[in-house]
């Protein structure tokens, strides 16, 4: 009975509009109770636009630690005419990761409002459902940027290789965040027909793109990158024979030692100074001597690489 009184208090304070801060702590009390009769009463507070966002951040986490009985109500709560509303339920359900709303979050990709669609590849992402997967792709196209990255991470975390030659495109996107999350995404699923196009990556100027084609290649299994990556240590663009080399020190496969110690030679600075640092890392004698002429490189970065290379060597 006690109990019963507390839950009509806390739902009566929902509607005090004079202290957004005791809204926002009953809404925490009802999260607390996790009784299902107050969903519909913070589906309500989801509205509130007071305490600079607080109280609707405090009403999603209610709604989470509430659970399975919030995800209809929710649902229903996408077709509100309040965008923020719609949003809110989009996160909430994300939030509460189940599967009933993958559907219904599909369709919030279509929404008129982009950050609708933002927050529902988001919460897509989340639950991780592989249904979601063509409907995420489709989202590739879509004329918001910040959606593009969005759903590029959603197909990312969900895995599925059906997305792999959307993803493989994507790295062309007008966008270089896009770009670099798909390249991200891709070294994520780690299927070996990105590896080219993962090397071609090398090629970009975008230093955040480059990075993670050299992080995604190196996520990669080493027979599958290899003997393209010892191939690309005489492709024509420095960017690619200098990301090849670092991607080599990381994989440390002594296969990659006589192909690293001819790189010693290349004409640009940064594929030497990395081909030195690789050859640090392998760690296998036959480099000594190479990386012992090193030290006498024009460039300094080079050299003091070489010391570095030559004690790890020795260790």
């Amino acid at each position: 009975m006690e109990e019963e009184k507390d839950l009509e208090g806390l739902i009566k304070a929902l509607r005090d509009e004079r202290d957004w801060k005791a809204r926002a702590e009953a809404v925490e009390k009802l999260g607390e109770m996790r009784d299902a009769r107050a969903v519909e009463p913070l589906i309500q507070a989801l509205k509130d636009k007071d305490g600079e966002g607080k109280v609707r951040e405090a009403t999603i986490e209610a709604l989470r630690a509430i659970g399975e009985p919030a995800v209809e109500p929710l649902i229903k709560a996408l077709k509100d005419g309040d965008s923020e509303t719609r949003g809110t339920a989009v996160e909430t359900l994300g939030r509460i990761g189940s599967n009933r709303a993958v559907e219904p979050l599909t369709q919030a990709l279509k929404d008129r409002d982009s950050n609708i669609r933002y927050r529902a590849t988001q919460a897509l992402g989340i639950i991780k459902d592989e249904t979601a997967v063509g409907p995420l792709i489709q989202e590739l196209k879509d004329k918001d940027s910040n959606v593009r990255k969005n759903a590029v991470w959603a197909l990312g975390e969900i895995g599925d290789k059906k997305a792999l030659e959307p993803l493989i495109a994507t790295i062309n996107d007008e966008d270089a965040e896009v770009q670099a999350e798909a390249i991200w995404a891709l070294g994520w699923i780690g299927d070996e027909r990105a590896v080219e196009p993962l090397i071609l990556a090398l090629r970009n100027q975008d230093s955040n793109v480059h990075k993670n084609a050299v992080k995604a290649l190196e996520w990669m299994e080493c027979e599958k990158v290899l003997e393209p990556l010892i191939h690309a240590l005489k492709d024509q663009d420095s960017n690619v024979r200098a990301g090849a080399a670092e991607v080599l020190g990381f994989i440390r496969d002594d296969k990659a030692v006589e192909p690293l110690i001819n790189a010693l030679k290349d004409q640009d600075r940064s594929v030497r100074k990395n081909s030195v640092w690789a050859l640090g890392e392998i760690r296998d004698e036959r480099a000594v001597d190479p990386l012992t002429q090193a030290l006498k490189d024009e460039d300094s970065d080079v050299r003091e690489n070489a010391k570095r290379a030559l004690r790890w060597v020795g260790d």
